[in-house]
């Protein structure tokens, strides 16, 4: 009996470490599973920041709180900005997305090639899908 109210005592030393690994276990988890439903919706590939389908623009990043679902008809201009990463962090693309009633949703991602790729595609297409893409520099 003894013995196992001093295991307790120990295990309870290491409680707030438990429930911080517990929080970001299911942090994690919860942002994996936003990101799943978005893009069983979409279509899209996993890996994709977002996705353009039926006239719907879908975007798949997890940290994006606002709407993730934007008819294309909504969109007046799309904006993105190059952030150069602190210390190896690698490049980050910002995207601010201009509606037409004045509201605009902004998420970020990852510079990769195929995030590079996908960018220059959207540019292309943009006077296609009604709406202006516009670069505002590298910073």
């Amino acid at each position: 009996m003894k013995d196992s109210v001093l295991e307790f005592r120990k295990i309870m030393e290491y409680a707030p470490i438990l429930y911080v690994l517990i929080f970001l276990l299911v942090f994690s988890l919860l942002l994996f599973l936003r990101r799943r439903a978005i893009v069983r919706r979409s279509g899209g590939p996993f890996f994709a920041p977002f996705h353009i389908s039926y006239g719907i623009f879908y975007i798949h990043v997890a940290l994006c709180f606002s709407r993730r679902r934007i008819p294309l008809k909504e969109i007046k201009q799309i904006t993105y900005a190059i952030f150069r990463g602190r210390s190896g962090g690698g490049a980050r693309y910002a995207f601010y997305i201009e509606l037409r009633n004045g509201k605009t949703i902004p998420f970020f991602f990852g510079k990769s090639k195929r995030n590079e790729a996908l960018v220059e595609k959207l540019k292309r297409n943009a006077g296609r899908y009604g709406f202006k893409v516009d670069s505002t520099g590298n910073y």
